[in-house]
């Protein structure tokens, strides 16, 4: 049973109303993770803002996706990877490139070395070794491409905790296990 109030859009007023607008405006639907988020305006609103600017990432939202992918398998993160496995096809993800996110391997050798970095990201709280760092730029990324692929991870983790926390309700089909996936 879900453990935090999800707003109901019909019933909201001022800011929260006006965010949650936003929302149906822009993916047709209000997910219930961003009515979790509607308990508090300014958390919504840094959401989008957030999500917003890293849909314009170097690192393309291709990219962008996998590594979320990665980070919500590995925070065990069911409403997160059910999403982004739904919403994946959008961001132009083949069944392929979800599995890829979602196991954190690749065989694309750049998106691999991304995948890789996140997770060290991931699992180390950011404090990455001098050879990872490397491993990373070898394949091709520069400075700012690996600030976005921190940030990525980051806005994975707050939506993965969010929904952990919350224990929120799925409003769209539950992704299969990772293992019954097949390409």
């Amino acid at each position: 049973m879900q453990r935090l109030n999800s707003v109901n859009p019909e019933v909201a007023e001022g800011q929260t109303k006006k965010l949650l607008d936003t929302v149906q405006q822009a993916f047709g639907l209000v997910p219930n993770t961003a009515r979790v988020m509607a308990n508090s305006p300014a958390v919504l609103e840094s959401f989008l803002a957030f999500s917003q600017a890293m849909g314009k990432a170097a690192i393309g939202e291709k990219l962008h996706n996998q590594v979320k992918l990665s980070t919500s398998e590995s925070n065990s993160c069911d409403y997160c990877t059910s999403i982004l496995s739904a919403v994946a096809p959008d961001a132009g993800l083949t069944a392929e490139d979800i599995l890829a996110g979602r196991t954190g391997s690749s065989e694309d050798h750049h998106a691999d070395a991304a995948l890789k970095f996140a997770a060290a990201v991931l699992e180390n709280g950011g404090t990455v070794k001098d050879e990872q760092l490397v491993a990373v730029r070898e394949a091709g990324f520069n400075d700012g491409e690996i600030v976005e692929i921190v940030a990525s991870v980051v806005l994975g983790f707050f939506t993965n905790f969010l929904n952990n926390v919350a224990d929120t309700e799925l409003d769209i089909p539950r992704a299969e296990p990772v293992t019954a996936c097949s390409v």
